[in-house]
Parts: structure tokens; sequence; C-alpha cells
């Protein structure tokens, strides 16, 4: 375990006040064999001046720079490059504790196990870590990467580079959101098992810049696409599955109308926002009967009867947490 070589790789872009935190969490990690693969994607800000600067420091950082092709291609370029036993991800904007990487490597090791998943992670919201480490069926992680009980991204993993060479996967390059979601199911499609931690070792960073952060509908669009190719190659499928699936297909009817809402577009998109909440109310025993916690079921009655109270909500708690983070 303490030989491997890992390579963890890095999209930038539009991250100038951030990457270099990031990157010298990586280089700072207690596992030394690794190699560090920045991919600018054509970043227009000095994000890559910053890396290059960094890269000098350390002959373990290797920078690729190339025209703006979105995240897949970016990550893409670096797995081109890879040449470590394991390969991870990590976001240019977010870091990682010192016991990153080791912590990973031990999940898979001692479980022999391909892929390595944390259910946990350090973020704006409610903070949960333990010691636990077990293993689950590759179904069990399918179903709860739908349920959002594992994060759907790719960072905060680990996956054998032998997994991803053999079975020729890599990122769907006209996938530019919920492509990690894509990514993981592919993956989980050659495995049996997979090793699960719950100790937080990441670092997620509120970027109020971070095109994740800023509604687009083309991007909420992709994503149920994303939804859409992910069961076309299923393997691997039970009851259980689909009807995460099918939940977490349905969450985006609110997540279209709350973003149009927000972002006062709603008369841009008069008949997209009116299919939206006529498949909410069509479907509103469904978040009903998933969801584990009378918060969360209450605030789907809430949107069943005013989204627009929802939203204004919404409005508010993003204000407050910007001025936590010190975004305005």
């Amino acid at each position: 375990m303490h030989e491997d070589l890992v390579s963890i790789i890095v999209p930038v872009y539009n991250v100038e006040k951030f990457v270099e935190k990031c990157v010298k969490s990586l280089m700072n990690q207690t596992h030394k064999n690794i190699e560090i693969i920045l991919v600018d994607d054509g970043s227009p800000d000095h994000s890559p001046e910053i890396i290059d600067r960094i890269a000098a420091e350390d002959q373990r950082v290797h920078v690729i720079h190339q025209q703006n092709r979105g995240v897949s291609a970016a990550r893409n370029a670096g797995l081109q490059c890879a040449s470590g036993e394991y390969v991870m991800f990590v976001d240019g904007d977010d870091w990682v504790d010192s016991d990153y990487v080791s912590y990973f490597l031990m999940l898979v090791s001692e479980n022999g196990s391909l892929i390595g998943m944390n259910k946990n992670n350090y973020s704006t919201g409610k903070i949960k870590t333990n010691e636990e480490r077990y293993v689950v069926k590759a179904e069990t992680a399918i179903e709860w990467i739908y349920s959002d009980e594992i994060f759907v991204a790719v960072w905060n993993k680990i996956y054998s580079r032998r997994l991803l060479v053999d079975n020729n996967i890599s990122f769907d390059p006209t996938i530019w959101y919920g492509e990690g979601m894509l990514f993981n199911i592919q993956c989980l499609q050659y495995v049996d098992t997979v090793a699960i931690g719950e100790k937080s070792v990441y670092h997620q960073t509120f970027n109020p810049d971070s095109a994740m952060r800023k509604f687009n509908l083309k991007s909420n669009l992709c994503g149920i696409k994303s939804l859409d190719v992910q069961k076309s190659i299923w393997k691997k499928v039970t009851p259980a599955i689909e009807k995460a699936w099918e939940y977490h297909r349905y969450c985006f009817n609110r997540s279209i109308s709350s973003g149009l809402l927000e972002s006062e577009m709603v008369s841009e998109y008069p008949d997209v926002y009116k299919e939206c909440i006529r498949n909410i109310r069509k479907g509103i025993m469904m978040p009903l009967t998933r969801e584990k916690t009378l918060k969360a079921k209450v605030g789907w009655l809430i949107y069943f009867v005013s989204p627009s109270l929802m939203a204004k909500r919404s409005i508010s708690l993003r204000k407050k947490l910007l001025r936590k983070t010190g975004g305005v």
C-alpha cells in the first residue's frame, strides 16, 4: 500500500482565489508517492500562471494547458497522462486533509477493492465524520449515489487505474453536468464490491463563482441527459436502484423550477416552469415516501403549495452563506 503511486487530477478553471491552497494541500500529503496533474482548461484568470509557479516548486506537480473544452475533457486529459496504480480527482477550489490519499489507499487495500468511496466531507453544511469502514455490493453503492447517501461527484473517491484502462472508462465530453455521476455509475458496472469510509478528509469550498453554484437551464437538462445515459448502460440493476434513479430524476423538476424562480427567469421559460410544477404535483407522493426526515417532507409540501415562498427562503439562506464565507 505504502509504495503505490497515486495520480491526482485537478481540473483548473477560474479558481485563482483557491487553487494554491488546493495544490499545497496535495503537496503536503503524508503519502508522498503521488503525481499531481493540473489541467488548465483555458482558464481566463490568473490560475495558469499560479499553477505554473507551483509546479516549479515540486517535481511531482505536472501542468497541462489546453483550450477550454469543459471539465470532462480536462479530466480525460489528466487520465491520459496518469501513470499511478490509483487515480483520484480533486476540484480546483477545494482542499484536502494531509491523510486524504493515505486514508483512501487504506480503504481499498484492506478490503481488496478497486474503488473506494467516502460518505462524508467537510462543507458549509452540517459536518459528519466517523471512523466507520466497510464493504458494500456495487448495487448498494449505485443506489446510494442515486439517493444522495454518497455524493455523486468523482472527488472524495479513489479508482484503480487498471479498472479504468481495462474497461475503457473515461468522461463523456458531451456531458458537463452530471458527468461525475455518469463516470461513477460506469465504474460500478465492472466491480462486485466497493470500500466505503465515513471519515471526512475532503473540504468542499463554497465558491460563489463556480459554475455549479449558478443556475443554468442547459446544465440541468444536461444532468437529465446524463441520468438517461446512465440507465442505458446498466449491467447491474435492482428494484431499489430503479426507484432511486426515478426519484433522482424527479428532483430535477424542483431544481429547474427553483432555479428559474430564484434567477427571475420564469418569464423566459414559462412552459418549462409549468411543466416542472405539474410534474412535482403529479408525483408528490414520491418525496413523501422516500424522504427520511420530517423536515424534508414538510419542505416538499410547502413547495407543492407555494414554490415562490421556498425560492425566497433559498435566496435568503444563500445571502447568509455568502456573508458568512466572505462572498459579499
